[in-house]
């Protein structure tokens, strides 16, 4: 009897150590689409105006932590991201912009070329778009100093709307 009790307490311990582990190999999980997303910042288009471009807060400005991507006219909310393929992430995008104010879909891939370089193009299934690099450290500490200055000077003309508002 104590035998059994033994031998049925030996055979649970194995059977719990290996319960997690597949039987054969092509139960197991694949490994995952690396997980990329670009540095928020400002990015200028490769080129000769590049630095000029950069020094007017660039042609692209990523802020995936806010949720949004803006370029040159137009300001866009981000819907939805899924990684499609390392490095390569699918972005759904909700935008605006002078010609069009009226929200409307867009849909693009934004691909890492290298550590500071993206491509990003619509979804047209030709190529991938425009090059862009992220601009130097000067300057996005200037984009992120004009951005501050914007956000207290907005913040102080809507407690002065509320006070004038409050007048009434």
């Amino acid at each position: 009897m104590k035998y059994r009790i033994s031998r049925c307490i030996q055979v649970l311990a194995v059977f719990a150590l290996h319960a997690g582990v597949p039987a054969f190999a092509q139960d197991a999980v694949k490994p995952a689409v690396e997980k990329w997303r670009p540095k928020d910042g400002t990015y200028a288009a490769l080129g000769a105006n590049f630095a000029m471009r950069c020094g007017e807060f660039g042609d692209l400005i990523i802020e995936l932590a806010e949720k949004s991507i803006r370029g040159s006219e137009s300001r866009c909310s981000v819907v939805k991201l899924a990684d499609v393929a390392p490095g390569t992430i699918q972005i759904d995008l909700s935008c605006t912009n002078s010609d069009r104010p009226k929200p409307h879909k867009l849909s693009g891939l934004l691909k890492k070329i290298d550590k500071k370089t993206i491509a990003y193009g619509e979804n047209n299934g030709k190529d991938l778009g425009t090059r862009y690099a992220y601009c130097p450290e000067d300057l996005q500490q200037s984009y992120r100093d004009s951005k501050a200055r914007d956000k207290v000077e907005a913040e102080q003309k809507a407690a002065e709307e509320r006070a004038r508002n409050a007048k009434k």
